[in-house]
């Protein structure tokens, strides 16, 4: 597909972080911590965004960013960079190549632009507005899987948010209804996953903007249907707490156990 010349500085900037990332896979690094225990962060995930931000900075000085490691800066304009320049940190520092680095561009609230880089396959998926998702240049689409015992589905919840949906669906979900429940710790991936039409669902819970928006955008436009946990349409991008899946009857299943 022809990419509009400025998103393809964004596919540049993942990529550049990729590299920094992949240089310092396998080796032992130290890790800082930043919340709680199983939040924290490496020199490579500085590193990563510093280079993604130096190439986005460049192209685009005035538009806004909000950075996992650098934070929020305001310039009052209606355009948004949401970075994660490493998505799945603890996969990484265990030497678990399920990882990536994702850059996602908001026009309000509207994702307009993402991408997801994994640097260790070399694969690149991004997708645009109205124009659909792709990998390495390829258009990519959602499964056509309806029967959720044979689905497998990816839950993904805040640090220590773990108990009412987690629990609940780890629970049914992995008893004879589904065939897999997921947890990979590397969002960006499973949407990603979606996308290609490897697993079927993702349950996405009261995580912050850079643990999704890239990655949502490039399921929704390989074809995946999108609604809050009580099945209503979004009315926001933003929205943080959210059901994505390949099709209205696993949807249908899946929101009846979170419902009920």
């Amino acid at each position: 597909m022809k990419i509009n010349k400025d998103y393809l500085e964004i596919i540049k900037a993942a990529r550049a972080g990729g590299e920094v990332v992949k240089k310092y896979f396998g080796k032992n690094i130290k890790i800082t911590g930043k919340t709680i225990p199983a939040d924290f962060k490496t020199k490579a995930d500085m590193e990563s965004e510093e280079v993604i931000l130096k190439i986005l900075n460049k192209k685009f000085p005035k538009y806004n960013i909000i950075a996992e490691e650098n934070g929020e800066k305001k310039n009052g304009s209606e355009y948004t960079f949401v970075i994660d320049p490493l998505d799945g940190t603890n996969n990484f520092v265990l030497g678990i190549p399920y990882f990536s680095i994702g850059v996602g561009l908001l026009k309000g609230s509207e994702i307009i632009f993402g991408v997801v880089y994994n640097p260790i396959l070399d694969n690149m998926y991004f997708a645009e507005k109205g124009k659909g998702a792709y990998l390495n240049g390829k258009k990519i689409h959602v499964n056509d899987e309806s029967n959720l015992t044979n689905s497998s589905v990816s839950v993904v919840t805040e640090y220590g948010d773990a108990t009412n949906i987690q629990e609940k669906l780890f629970t049914e979900l992995s008893h004879l209804k589904a065939k897999r429940c997921l947890m990979n710790w590397s969002c960006l991936l499973d949407f990603c996953l979606l996308g290609v039409g490897k697993i079927e669902g993702i349950i996405f819970s009261n995580c912050p903007l850079h643990d999704f928006i890239p990655g949502k955008l490039i399921a929704k436009e390989a074809g995946a249907l999108v609604t809050d946990l009580d099945g209503v349409e979004e009315k926001s991008d933003k929205n943080n707490i959210f059901l994505t899946t390949n099709g209205t009857k696993i949807h249908k299943e899946i929101l009846d156990i979170i419902n009920k």
